[in-house]
């Protein structure tokens, strides 16, 4: 590593981590002006709000970053050449015999490493704090009370509750629907378990119900009688379960599967649980967004890797403006995750396709 290239990097990582303090910061103060009412409108106190407030946006922190990673390292790009060449640095360097690509491959490399944060930021961070991003910001503590609707646990279950608690990890009529899994009535509406209150208990896994019951569902041909009935059948006093009380609450929101990592994505697809095309979309998404950050990222550097002096103002309107289009593009496209009758893969290539080759175009004609 030459001197230049330290000079460089140092340069970058104080852009970046001053980058990303600022666009963090100002999307926490937005976010926080026009949702401030939220977190009052339950008539807590002073210090009950502020508290409110950090543990809210304490947990969000690494969401925001996922969505403004791009533009936090394009952002420090830029600004590292923008220093160089305000300060006619690139004058001296070009005179050296360095070329503009030798010049600026230690920026692309150091975001590059920076776009690594993103993919651990997917598949480490956001799965762990993923029960605490589905709060709202009138229900921090997470006292709301849900209903759920045939939310499938496992091949053949569904689960239905009138009352769901997070905060205390308990239901109230919850109703279990255990599907038939001989091929010949798969599908069909088997055993039913109900019970009037249930507990999660961690060490087992499982609800430990308070007046639960098995009921048979039989068909008019047994009972002679019109229609289906339900015969009770046993006691049932704890039901086992894959879904543990924070997943219950991540599906409560429709962007859940964008916080699972790609391993849960991949058990969910072989489970069976979620439509394939969904976790298409996210994978799909998941891959291309470090793509697209890069080529965010090159757009930028582009209209700055002048030999000649221009202005920076100048220069960097039009950076602004190219990156601004491509950005709204990318977010659009993540957006549209979950849409249905969209190819899974059409919403996150798109601004691949669009924007790739203008950065090629725009950096094959820098005159080095």
């Amino acid at each position: 590593m030459k001197t230049l290239d330290r000079y460089l990097l140092q340069s970058f990582l104080v852009n970046y981590f001053l980058s990303l303090f600022v666009l963090i910061s100002l999307y926490v103060v937005l976010d926080l002006f026009v949702n401030l009412d939220e977190f009052t409108e339950a008539g807590k106190g002073v210090f009950a709000v502020v508290a409110g407030v950090v543990d809210y946006y304490v947990y969000n922190l690494p969401l925001y970053f996922s969505q403004l990673s791009g533009v936090i390292t394009s952002f420090a790009a830029c600004a590292t050449l923008a220093r160089l060449q305000r300060q006619n640095e690139i004058t001296a360097v070009l005179a050296s015999g360095t070329s503009m690509y030798r010049l600026a491959a230690p920026v692309m490399v150091a975001g590059l490493v920076m776009n690594g944060l993103l993919v651990l930021d997917h598949e480490v961070i956001l799965p762990r704090v993923a029960p605490k991003l589905v709060r709202s910001r009138d229900d921090v503590e997470g006292a709301r009370v849900y209903e759920v609707w045939f939310v499938k646990d496992g091949d053949n279950r569904l689960i239905s509750a009138q009352q769901f608690s997070p905060m205390q990890q308990a239901v109230r009529l919850l109703i279990v629907m255990e599907l038939s899994t001989d091929p010949a009535t798969r599908g069909r509406l088997g055993d039913v378990i109900m019970a009037h209150k249930a507990k999660w208990d961690p060490r087992r896994k499982g609800w430990a119900l308070a007046g639960g019951r098995r009921f048979s569902v039989t068909d008019n041909e047994e009972t002679g009688l019109f229609g289906q009935h339900f015969l009770d059948r046993e006691r049932v006093d704890f039901y086992p379960c894959t879904l543990t009380p924070e997943e219950l609450q991540l599906r409560q929101t429709t962007q859940w599967l964008g916080f699972l990592s790609t391993r849960q994505l991949n058990l969910l697809a072989r489970r069976g649980d979620v439509n394939p095309d969904r976790i298409a979309q996210v994978k799909h998404a998941r891959f291309t967004l470090p793509i697209s950050n890069m080529i965010l990222m090159l757009l930028g550097m582009s209209f700055f890797m002048q030999r000649l002096p221009e202005s920076v103002l100048t220069q960097g309107a039009k950076a602004l403006s190219v990156c601004a289009v491509s950005f709204l593009v990318t977010f659009a496209g993540q957006q549209l995750i979950g849409s249905a009758g969209l190819n899974p893969a059409l919403p996150a290539w798109v601004p691949v396709f669009l924007f790739g080759p203008l950065a090629v175009l725009l950096l094959d004609n820098v005159k080095t």
